[in-house]
Protein backbone atom coordinates (compact mmCIF):
# COMPACT_ATOMS: atom_id res chain seq x y z
CA UNK A 1 0.00 0.00 0.00
CA UNK A 2 1.11 3.35 -0.88
CA UNK A 3 1.72 5.74 2.00
CA UNK A 4 -0.65 8.96 1.45
CA UNK A 5 -0.66 12.19 2.93
CA UNK A 6 -3.92 14.06 3.90
CA UNK A 7 -4.54 15.62 0.22
CA UNK A 8 -3.61 12.09 -1.37
CA UNK A 9 -6.21 10.75 0.95
CA UNK A 10 -8.85 13.14 0.55
CA UNK A 11 -8.11 13.19 -3.28
CA UNK A 12 -8.73 8.70 -2.82
CA UNK A 13 -12.12 10.23 -1.09
CA UNK A 14 -13.18 11.99 -3.55
CA UNK A 15 -12.63 9.37 -6.35
CA UNK A 16 -14.07 6.96 -4.54
CA UNK A 17 -16.87 8.97 -4.00
CA UNK A 18 -17.53 9.35 -7.70
CA UNK A 19 -17.17 5.43 -8.77
CA UNK A 20 -19.24 5.02 -5.78
CA UNK A 21 -21.71 7.05 -7.31
CA UNK A 22 -21.59 4.86 -10.62
CA UNK A 23 -21.44 1.68 -8.63
CA UNK A 24 -24.85 2.95 -7.30
CA UNK A 25 -26.37 2.63 -11.02
CA UNK A 26 -24.39 -0.28 -11.57
CA UNK A 27 -26.02 -3.18 -9.52
CA UNK A 28 -22.74 -6.34 -9.97
CA UNK A 29 -19.88 -4.56 -9.46
CA UNK A 30 -17.47 -4.23 -6.59
CA UNK A 31 -15.71 -1.04 -5.34
CA UNK A 32 -13.39 -1.73 -2.68
CA UNK A 33 -10.65 0.84 -1.59
CA UNK A 34 -7.27 -0.61 -0.44
CA UNK A 35 -8.52 -4.22 -0.75
CA UNK A 36 -5.45 -6.68 -1.78
CA UNK A 37 -5.22 -8.06 -5.40
CA UNK A 38 -3.34 -11.16 -6.18
CA UNK A 39 -1.91 -11.11 -9.65
CA UNK A 40 0.05 -14.78 -9.62
CA UNK A 41 2.45 -14.55 -6.50
CA UNK A 42 2.33 -10.51 -6.60
CA UNK A 43 0.39 -8.94 -4.12
CA UNK A 44 -0.99 -4.87 -4.63
CA UNK A 45 -2.95 -3.13 -2.30
CA UNK A 46 -3.86 -0.07 -4.71
CA UNK A 47 -6.09 2.88 -3.49
CA UNK A 48 -9.01 1.75 -5.22
CA UNK A 49 -10.45 -1.11 -7.52
CA UNK A 50 -13.56 -1.75 -9.28
CA UNK A 51 -14.20 -5.43 -10.63
CA UNK A 52 -17.22 -6.39 -12.45
CA UNK A 53 -18.59 -9.42 -10.38
CA UNK A 54 -21.02 -11.43 -13.15
CA UNK A 55 -21.17 -11.96 -16.60
CA UNK A 56 -18.85 -11.89 -19.42
CA UNK A 57 -16.53 -8.92 -18.21
CA UNK A 58 -15.72 -10.49 -15.10
CA UNK A 59 -12.15 -11.02 -14.61
CA UNK A 60 -11.45 -11.18 -11.05
CA UNK A 61 -12.63 -13.24 -8.16
CA UNK A 62 -12.97 -12.05 -4.77
CA UNK A 63 -13.38 -15.44 -3.17
CA UNK A 64 -14.16 -15.85 0.59
CA UNK A 65 -13.51 -11.89 0.26
CA UNK A 66 -9.83 -12.24 1.61
CA UNK A 67 -8.33 -10.62 -1.81
CA UNK A 68 -9.21 -10.14 -4.80
CA UNK A 69 -7.61 -13.09 -7.48
CA UNK A 70 -7.13 -11.63 -11.02
CA UNK A 71 -6.94 -8.41 -12.41
CA UNK A 72 -9.82 -5.84 -11.40
CA UNK A 73 -11.19 -4.09 -14.31
CA UNK A 74 -10.42 -0.73 -13.27
CA UNK A 75 -8.07 0.72 -10.68
CA UNK A 76 -7.33 4.24 -9.04
CA UNK A 77 -3.64 5.15 -7.52
CA UNK A 78 -2.82 8.45 -5.92
CA UNK A 79 1.26 8.99 -6.02
CA UNK A 80 3.71 11.38 -5.67
CA UNK A 81 6.83 11.17 -7.66
CA UNK A 82 9.26 9.77 -5.66
CA UNK A 83 6.71 6.33 -5.58
CA UNK A 84 7.12 5.80 -9.32
CA UNK A 85 9.23 2.85 -8.88
CA UNK A 86 6.12 1.28 -7.21
CA UNK A 87 3.65 2.55 -9.67
CA UNK A 88 5.85 1.51 -12.59
CA UNK A 89 5.80 -1.95 -10.97
CA UNK A 90 2.14 -2.10 -10.63
CA UNK A 91 1.70 -0.78 -13.87
CA UNK A 92 3.62 -3.52 -15.85
CA UNK A 93 2.12 -6.18 -13.36
CA UNK A 94 -1.94 -4.59 -14.25
CA UNK A 95 -0.69 -4.51 -17.99
CA UNK A 96 0.45 -8.02 -17.82
CA UNK A 97 -2.54 -8.97 -16.31
CA UNK A 98 -5.35 -7.53 -18.32
CA UNK A 99 -6.60 -4.48 -16.11
CA UNK A 100 -8.66 -2.38 -18.56
CA UNK A 101 -7.85 1.11 -17.14
CA UNK A 102 -5.30 2.10 -14.42
CA UNK A 103 -5.97 5.38 -13.42
CA UNK A 104 -3.40 7.63 -11.19
CA UNK A 105 -3.68 11.07 -9.88
CA UNK A 106 0.26 12.56 -9.63
CA UNK A 107 0.04 14.42 -6.26
CA UNK A 108 3.18 15.97 -7.29
CA UNK A 109 1.70 17.79 -10.44
CA UNK A 110 -1.34 17.60 -9.14
CA UNK A 111 -2.40 15.89 -12.67
CA UNK A 112 -4.43 12.49 -13.24
CA UNK A 113 -2.75 10.49 -15.59
CA UNK A 114 -5.22 7.59 -17.18
CA UNK A 115 -4.36 4.63 -18.62
CA UNK A 116 -6.23 2.46 -20.89
CA UNK A 117 -5.11 -1.75 -22.43
CA UNK A 118 -5.29 -0.87 -25.83
CA UNK A 119 -3.28 -4.31 -27.58
CA UNK A 120 -2.01 -5.81 -24.53
CA UNK A 121 -0.21 -2.00 -23.48
CA UNK A 122 -1.69 0.52 -21.26
CA UNK A 123 -1.73 3.23 -22.79
CA UNK A 124 -1.93 7.04 -21.60
CA UNK A 125 -5.27 8.52 -22.83
CA UNK A 126 -4.85 11.97 -23.73
CA UNK A 127 -6.25 14.55 -21.06
CA UNK A 128 -7.38 17.65 -23.08
CA UNK A 129 -9.46 20.71 -21.65
CA UNK A 130 -12.97 20.60 -22.68
CA UNK A 131 -12.90 16.30 -23.28
CA UNK A 132 -14.24 13.75 -21.66
CA UNK A 133 -13.40 10.38 -21.01
CA UNK A 134 -15.44 7.57 -20.97
CA UNK A 135 -14.39 4.86 -19.01
CA UNK A 136 -13.51 0.99 -21.31
CA UNK A 137 -13.91 -0.80 -18.66
CA UNK A 138 -17.12 0.92 -16.73
CA UNK A 139 -19.44 1.70 -19.36
CA UNK A 140 -21.57 5.04 -18.49
CA UNK A 141 -18.78 6.37 -16.15
CA UNK A 142 -17.58 10.07 -17.44
CA UNK A 143 -15.03 11.53 -16.50
CA UNK A 144 -15.21 15.36 -17.92
CA UNK A 145 -11.11 16.48 -17.87
CA UNK A 146 -11.02 20.22 -17.02
CA UNK A 147 -13.18 18.64 -14.39
CA UNK A 148 -11.26 15.85 -13.36
CA UNK A 149 -7.86 18.33 -13.43
CA UNK A 150 -9.77 21.15 -10.88
CA UNK A 151 -11.27 18.34 -8.82
CA UNK A 152 -14.75 19.15 -9.39
CA UNK A 153 -16.09 16.20 -8.44
CA UNK A 154 -19.83 17.16 -8.36
CA UNK A 155 -19.31 17.71 -12.15
CA UNK A 156 -17.72 14.44 -12.39
CA UNK A 157 -21.06 13.03 -10.74
CA UNK A 158 -23.43 14.83 -12.75
CA UNK A 159 -21.86 13.26 -15.99
CA UNK A 160 -21.41 10.20 -14.50
CA UNK A 161 -25.32 10.57 -13.83
CA UNK A 162 -25.62 11.17 -17.51
CA UNK A 163 -23.78 8.21 -18.91
CA UNK A 164 -26.17 5.26 -16.74
CA UNK A 165 -28.76 6.77 -18.86
CA UNK A 166 -27.02 5.88 -22.39
CA UNK A 167 -27.52 3.01 -23.59
CA UNK A 168 -24.08 1.75 -23.53
CA UNK A 169 -24.66 1.22 -19.77
CA UNK A 170 -27.77 -0.09 -20.50
CA UNK A 171 -25.70 -2.90 -22.74
CA UNK A 172 -23.32 -3.07 -20.06
CA UNK A 173 -25.72 -4.21 -17.30
CA UNK A 174 -27.37 -6.70 -20.02
CA UNK A 175 -24.20 -8.42 -19.82
CA UNK A 176 -24.36 -8.50 -16.37
CA UNK A 177 -27.69 -9.78 -15.36
CA UNK A 178 -28.82 -12.43 -18.24
CA UNK A 179 -26.93 -15.48 -18.81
Amino acid sequence: MLDLDIMQAATLADVAMCVNHYRMSTLGLFVCVHAQVRLGDAVFVPGLVAQVNQGKFKQCDPGDYDYFSGPPNFVFDVCHEEQRPEIERRRRAFEASGVIEYVLWNATENQPVWLRLVEGKLIEVPMNDGDIIESAALPGMRFPVTAFKARDWWSIMAATSYGITRQQHHDFMATIWKK
